[in-house]
């Protein structure tokens, strides 16, 4: 198996495919059928989100040297990711109130904070040898990321009249509830860009040692998951992906 050290395309095809199991109710039932634990899955999923947040945050000068601004890095970036499902289920509801005619300012208040999403964009770049990489590009501070993100759950979790909608989505009252906890939570721990040095040794150890953590488990487990790949054609891809990774390394050029 190759070294991995950082985070590349092996580890995001790992965290996906534990994502993928953990989500599907019957791969899940397959993995464990198979012996497998619900934890394995969990394990390998958290070391490589972990692992692209440090790797993003290494990328654009965000990392501060010590293991609680990582720790707080770790925890936006979730925050983020759960505010991104579930705007993605208010898309889909502004649909269906639009067609169940629904009065014009419940669908205005839908769009206010649909048009209101905040983003954090990666985008990639090439230097002049070819390398490319992740670079965090940021209209505005991750504190104002962080207090848009609450103002909109706040917003939704006050807009009941559209909360069956969402209900019958997967996002309830206490959903919005814990997105809305979480990003109180985060106040006034973020810091702009522009005012964090950081040490890069911190984060680079740290992206290592969530690689090599997905890695372990991922190895140990790695005969159940190539079982439940053979049950299912998605995961077979992404396994195939992170082997024809693996293959590439070790490829002289």
């Amino acid at each position: 198996m190759a070294n991995i050290t950082t985070f590349d395309s092996t580890v995001a095809a790992r965290t996906r495919a534990a994502d993928q199991i953990l989500k599907t109710p019957e791969l899940l039932a397959s993995y464990e059928d198979k012996g497998g634990l619900a934890e394995d899955l969990q394990k390998i999923s958290a070391n490589g989100h972990k692992a692209e947040v440090l790797s993003q945050a290494q990328s654009g000068a965000q990392a501060a040297g010590g293991a609680a601004t990582l720790t707080v890095l770790t925890d936006f970036a979730a925050v983020q990711r759960e505010y991104n499902a579930v705007m993605g289920v208010v898309q889909a509801v502004r649909h269906d109130i639009g067609e169940a005619k629904a009065p014009p300012e419940v669908i205005k208040s839908v769009d206010r904070i649909l048009i209101n999403e905040a983003e954090v964009f990666f985008k990639t770049v090439t230097d002049d040898k070819g390398a490319t990489k992740k670079v965090a590009v940021k209209r505005v501070s991750q504190e104002a990321l962080r207090a848009e993100i609450a103002r909109d759950a706040r917003a939704l979790g006050e807009l009941s009249t559209i909360h069956p909608a969402l209900a019958k989505r997967k996002v309830d009252k206490a959903r919005l509830d814990k997105l809305l906890g979480d990003a109180e939570a985060l106040s006034g721990k973020l810091a702009d860009r522009a005012t964090i040095k950081g040490d890069r040794k911190v984060t680079t150890s740290a992206l290592h040692d969530a690689v090599a953590a997905q890695k372990q488990v991922w190895g140990a487990c790695y005969r159940l998951l190539a079982a439940v790949g053979h049950e299912d054609p998605r995961i077979a891809e992404l396994l195939g992906e992170a082997a024809r990774k693996r293959t590439a390394k070790k490829t002289p050029k």
